[in-house]
């Protein structure tokens, strides 16, 4: 591990936080409201909360994320894809549990810039076998979560698959079992929140939660633990 590296790559995620939290409230947070009359201005008690996630959740979050990374992942363009992906994947989470949303601009360039880098890395160190495996498991997945819209549209929507793609395609790098572990954690971490939020009242079984959040948190536990 190098101290060095994992320190520049938290401050890295703190200063990224700060054009994530813009992302997520372009994407998630109501426009700011009409101008009010003058009377209506002097009556006001106070200005209105700022919109978007409660302030440092965004660079926090993606301070921690990428210093782990740092800490965890070699060699070094390899660290790149999943850096970019976690860069592309907080905000995505962000969005998705205020909205129930996962934007096309976001999921593209997850896959793109992981792909990618991902490229360099097997042209760097000749892992041609593990980008091809990596890229067949972001099919994989992402065709697991497409049969999955089409069995049930209510509970998941296509940027669920979208986001599957990339990532899959980074947990596959590291192989099969990677995948699977991943995928899996994801649904085992949803399953497990929806039941504490029933047993507290919080929603009903009518209600459905955002499954994006999940599936993020899953691959990267996954990829922090074993990779």
């Amino acid at each position: 591990m190098n101290p060095l590296l994992v320190v520049g790559l938290a401050a890295t995620g703190l200063v990224a936080g700060r054009g994530q939290r813009a992302v997520i409230v372009r994407y998630a947070a109501p426009g700011p409201p009409a101008p009010a009359a003058p009377a209506a201005r002097a009556a006001a008690p106070a200005p209105p909360a700022a919109p978007g996630p409660p302030p440092l959740t965004v660079e926090v979050t993606s301070a921690l994320l990428l210093g782990a990374l740092a800490a965890r992942i070699h060699p070094g363009l390899v660290l790149a894809a999943a850096c970019w992906l976690a860069v592309c994947a907080v905000p995505l989470a962000f969005i998705d549990a205020a909205v129930r949303r996962l934007p096309d601009p976001l999921t593209a360039a997850a896959f793109a810039g992981t792909a990618l880098l991902l490229l360099a890395a097997a042209a760097a160190g000749g892992h041609w076998h593990a980008l091809a495996v990596a890229l067949l498991g972001g099919v994989a997945l992402a065709g697991f979560y497409l049969v999955l819209v089409l069995i049930n549209p209510a509970g998941m929507g296509m940027g669920d698959v979208k986001t599957a793609a990339s990532i899959g395609t980074l947990l596959a790098w590291s192989g099969w079992r990677f995948l699977i572990a991943g995928g899996f954690a994801g649904f085992l971490l949803a399953a497990a929140c929806g039941i504490a939020l029933l047993a507290s009242g919080h929603v009903t079984r009518k209600q459905h939660i955002p499954f994006g959040p999940f599936m993020v948190a899953g691959a990267f536990a996954v990829i922090l633990a074993a990779m």
